[in-house]
């Protein structure tokens, strides 16, 4: 499945710790408006609880809390709109968005909003899993 057009409507978008808009986002931000601007649907914010927790915890384990909202999706599945759980030094604490031909958007601190590969050098390695809100099924494929 090709890259939506759509996508380059986030590409450099500006990295801001606890960011939740355009003017500066996190990595949750970034899945967070993408699911609301093109899919319809809105994620919780956390950013009140991410504030309390410690880095390892913050991002992967927003999707892991409300895991009956969410469904695993077996890795070769993925589609676009699916979220992608990254290791960062071994623990799952970064998330992107499928897009299509294994790559995700994602933002990190240090650079702003891009399209990587998530099965190239940098990455491959490092993928924990792949999440699909569960809204975004028919009731056929449960």
């Amino acid at each position: 499945m090709p890259v939506p057009i759509w996508a380059g409507r986030y590409i450099g978008l500006p990295f801001k710790g606890h960011g939740r808009d355009r003017a500066g986002l996190d990595c949750w931000g970034l899945v967070r408006l993408v699911m609301a601007e093109q899919f319809g649907i809105a994620l919780p914010s956390h950013v009140q609880e991410y504030e309390r927790t410690t880095q390892v915890e913050k991002i992967a384990a927003l999707v892991e809390r409300e895991a009956q909202k969410w469904k695993i999706v077996a890795a070769g599945s993925e589609q676009c709109g699916d979220v992608i759980v990254l290791r960062v030094r071994g623990r799952p604490m970064h998330v992107g968005m499928v897009l299509g031909d294994r790559q995700m958007l994602h933002i990190e601190r240090g650079i702003d909003s891009v399209i990587e590969r998530y099965n190239g050098p940098h990455w491959a390695e490092r993928v924990a899993g792949f999440y699909r809100y569960k809204s975004v099924y028919d009731d056929s494929e449960e």
